[in-house]
């Protein structure tokens, strides 16, 4: 089963509801071109991860929202790393946790975030070490017994800005309805 969970709370103001209606549309999107099969809108991780222990074998979770170096963030609340092992029996080693949020993979929090959850989880993570949009890039991958490739300063500000704004898509760059990762990122 391949599915995509999203933030449906992110905040308030016009911006936050155009980044939830963005996210509900890019959803929609994929599962009419056939790219996930189910996707969610979440008001909590408790939620999310009620929804997600549903859906049975897992081959791909993405997540649409927030993200910050070594976090990602639903209705305003950090994810409790600990709290994914529930999903454990519904993954395989060939499985992908994709986060599709802002800057999750930068620095060495997001080195650690990626290190825990795969090992915990014993599947392959990916996360974004740069602030994303349409375009999004930074995006590396980390499987279970391997280290982290992409460099610890990725992503930094103010090296990174002009990326992350789209002046230059810079390493690694999908668009926001790619939902598959190319070879060796």
């Amino acid at each position: 089963m391949r599915v995509t969970i999203y933030d449906k709370n992110p905040g308030p103001g016009f911006n936050q509801w155009f980044l939830k209606t963005s996210w509900l549309v890019g959803c929609w999107l994929q599962k009419l071109f056939g790219k996930v099969d189910r996707y969610y809108g979440a008001s909590n991780w408790a939620e999310a991860l009620h929804w997600l222990s549903q859906q049975g074998p897992l081959e791909s979770i993405q997540y649409w929202g927030h993200g910050s170096p070594g976090d990602v963030w639903l209705a305003g609340k950090a994810l409790m790393r600990s709290s994914l092992g529930v999903l454990k029996p519904q993954l395989s080693p060939t499985s992908l946790l994709w986060f599709r949020t802002c800057s999750t993979f930068q620095g060495g929090a997001g080195y650690s975030f990626s290190m825990n959850l795969s090992t915990i989880l014993g599947c392959t993570i990916a996360g974004h070490t740069r602030v994303i949009g349409l375009f999004q890039g930074g995006l590396h991958t980390r499987k279970p017994d391997s280290y982290p490739s992409w460099p610890l300063s990725e992503g930094e500000f103010p090296k990174s800005f002009w990326t992350s704004i789209g002046l230059k898509w810079g390493n690694h760059t999908v668009t926001c309805l790619a939902t598959k990762i190319p070879e060796g990122w």
